[in-house]
């Protein structure tokens, strides 16, 4: 069987994912492409149905696919040049809030390239934890493909509050990354890290720069005054992980 009209009830659910509102109701989000839905799978996310193209449905083989038409796919997916398949999948529950290592909080971040370049860079850094605060939607398309599966190698938490998010992280040596503060490389740690990391444009909230129990930077040479938050993040990030492993 395939899907031929636009107004099929399951073609309409898919395509209000797409919109955050509804991603954060129903706690389903959408998977576009085959690296990331294999990926999905290989790590464990629940995927709830795979979506194929009708031209191209003899190349997959994913248990339980639907197949739509051409015309129609166009109305689940997020890209114009895509492969042809997706997937919806739900969210990871994770009710145990309280971290097991070094973790990343964002504190208002708003750029889904941003958020995803971190993302990938924490799990590389052996991070174990994210906590979102006031930022872009972690299941947003745009997010999930810049992080590349790191969704499913790292715990996520959308939370709503920064006092509440510190209060889980109080055992922690809560660290704010700034232009103004310790030089990274100089910088000794006594225990497992939460590492700040602020808006794109404002940096970070005046709750967090109140409440942080330091903040470190990265040196610039020829005055330079920032780098692009992914950049900073990432590189302190290695810096906390080589720290943590000496």
């Amino acid at each position: 069987m395939v899907i031929t009209s636009l107004d099929n009830a399951k073609i309409v659910e898919v395509s209000k994912l797409f919109d955050k509102k509804n991603r954060k109701q129903s706690g389903r989000y959408v998977i576009e492409g085959v690296r990331l839905i294999d990926d999905a799978i290989k790590y464990g996310a629940n995927i709830v149905s795979v979506f194929v193209k009708e031209s191209v449905a003899d190349k997959y083989d994913y248990a339980g696919k639907v197949v739509v038409a051409d015309r129609v796919f166009a109305k689940i997916c997020d890209t114009v040049n895509n492969q042809g398949v997706v997937a919806v999948a739900e969210k990871s529950r994770e009710d145990n809030l309280l971290p097991v290592g070094n973790v990343l909080v964002f504190d208002g971040l708003q750029d889904p390239g941003n958020v995803g370049t971190l993302l990938r860079t924490a799990v590389a850094c052996g991070f174990t934890d994210v906590y979102a605060v006031n930022t872009v939607d972690m299941y947003s398309p745009k997010v999930l493909r810049s992080a590349m599966s790191a969704h499913y190698c790292i715990k996520l938490h959308e939370c709503n509050s920064l006092e509440q998010v510190f209060e889980y992280l109080k055992e922690l040596e809560i660290v704010a990354c700034d232009m103004v503060g310790d030089n990274i490389f100089e910088t000794q740690f006594c225990k497992n890290v939460a590492l700040v990391l602020g808006n794109e444009g404002n940096g970070l909230s005046e709750y967090s720069r109140r409440n942080t129990m330091r903040t470190v930077s990265l040196p610039m040479a020829n005055s330079f005054e920032s780098l692009n938050v992914a950049v900073a993040g990432s590189v302190i990030m290695y810096q906390i992980y080589s720290k943590s492993k000496m």
